[in-house]
């Protein structure tokens, strides 16, 4: 399991009519920041770590289900922290740096939302 918490939430990270998260670490440029949630991971990343279908990613208290996971997430979250969440339908083309989530609405999130990726 990783787990991160949110250190801030971008002025433009969050919006009623697209429901995703754009997540990156704190080494996230001010540019990205304005549009990301930045996370800090608890400890090193292990490098077998493996987010699939099925698994969950819980927001303090909110708990989803993973319906996708695009070919680019694992390194990216080992690299940059990064992983776009899109809370919607899988698409016919999927974006490859993102986990599409299940229920379909965005989560309560704040500076110091825990986020476990189990």
């Amino acid at each position: 399991m990783l787990e991160s918490q949110v250190m801030s939430i971008g002025s433009e990270a969050i919006s009623a009519d697209d429901p995703l998260l754009i997540l990156f670490d704190e080494t996230a440029s001010d540019q990205l920041r304005k549009v990301s949630v930045i996370q800090r991971f608890s400890g090193l990343l292990p490098e077998n770590y493996d987010i699939a279908v099925g698994n969950k990613i819980k927001f303090d208290d909110q708990e989803y289900t993973v319906k996708y996971v695009g070919e680019l997430v694992k390194s990216n979250i080992l690299m940059i922290g990064h992983a776009t969440l899109n809370f919607k339908d899988v698409p016919e083309n999927p974006q490859q740096n993102a986990i599409y989530l299940e229920p379909y609405e965005l989560p309560q999130i704040k500076k110091g939302t825990i986020i476990k990726y189990s």
